[in-house]
């Protein structure tokens, strides 16, 4: 059967990158030379930013059929390139600090008459610092591309697993058998990735160790909805167990909003929407609907529609009521959490 995406699909995807030339290497073998792909660098020379370094707004759109590997097409209102020019992400490379921090980052190559080359960083890369390579990959299978703000996992932030194991949420895979609190052990369908700043919308919320009894920090996004349970739902909305969303959880103190750098997201799908546990808390699952795929790469989109041919047009019929921003205010003052 073959499963066809919808007309309005549109995948367009903003990355701020800087020119090669303004991550230059300073000690090893390359001395002054640009940051490159695989085969112009290496392993063990130093990278820093310059100073000043001018960052810049690459729109791009997914061009289909056009090779084996990812290839996009700069949009228009993008800050650099021309509209049209193909670009392809030619190489993943992770540089570690002089403290033992890591941090990956993109290569973006533009195919253009004379070819130009971006670093698109996955993590903070700060002036002044000397950033070592430690590893390069070529080709990328991951592409951090899937345009998913909501029902979110940051890294780190650990998962039960069928086993009562713990495991942090950017190690799972499909296939991999998690602890539901409503259905038992169900089997992941589909795993999404993306990496973005810290900023705005995206910018996660963070529920520091013991605010909601979790063991350790748990990091979502801003509209992942958790699990509270408590007598005041039932009185104001006939349930018991409430969904609410991270954003209104936040009190400034031991759940709040992190800004800047750089978040990985992960997002889990399974057959149905879940209730799961992260770090001992209840929360829920994606929920993959055709307003969220419409925000997929179309690859992706395509695979999805694959796995899940009947999808819903958006909201799933939750077991548990999802409270509007108003209700959770009040609820959590009723109960001491605000």
């Amino acid at each position: 059967m073959q499963h066809h995406l919808p007309t309005d699909f549109v995948a367009n995807h903003a990355f701020l990158v800087y020119p090669a030339a303004e991550f230059r290497v300073i000690s090893g073998v390359n001395h002054g030379d640009p940051v490159a792909g695989v085969n112009d660098v290496c392993f063990g020379d130093g990278y820093s930013l310059k100073r000043r370094a001018q960052i810049y707004s690459m729109d791009l759109a997914e061009c289909v059929g056009v090779s084996a590997h990812p290839v996009f097409s700069v949009s228009a209102g993008s800050q650099i390139e021309a509209p049209g020019t193909h670009t392809r992400i030619s190489a993943r490379l992770t540089f570690m600090t002089q403290i033992g921090a890591s941090v990956d980052a993109l290569i973006i190559s533009c195919d253009s008459p004379v070819s130009r080359d971006y670093l698109y960083p996955l993590g903070p890369i700060e002036s002044g610092v000397e950033y070592t390579l430690i590893a390069a990959e070529d080709f990328p299978r991951e592409i951090p591309l899937a345009d998913l703000t909501g029902m979110s996992f940051g890294r780190g932030t650990r998962i039960t697993m069928s086993d009562g194991s713990q495991c942090p949420v950017e190690q799972l895979k499909t296939g991999d058998r998690v602890l539901t609190r409503d259905n038992g052990m169900q089997d992941i369908r589909w795993v999404g990735n993306r990496t973005v700043q810290g900023a705005g919308d995206f910018a996660p919320v963070v529920i520091s160790q013991g605010a909601m009894g979790n063991a350790e920090d748990i990091t979502v996004s801003q509209q992942h909805r958790m699990l509270v349970s408590d007598w005041r739902a039932e009185v104001m909305v006939g349930s018991r167990d409430v969904l609410i969303s991270a954003i209104d959880l936040v009190n400034d103190d031991t759940i709040f909003i992190r800004k800047g750098g750089f978040v990985e997201y992960t997002q889990l799908v399974f057959d149905q929407h879940q209730i799961l546990y992260a770090e001992g808390v209840p929360t829920e699952s994606l929920h993959m609907s055709k307003q969220i795929l419409k925000n997929l790469p179309e690859d992706i989109a395509t695979q999805v529609l694959q796995l899940f041919p009947d999808l819903p047009s958006s909201e799933p019929k939750f077991s548990r009521v999802p409270l509007e921003s108003k209700d959770a205010a009040n609820l959590l003052r009723q109960t001491g959490r605000l």
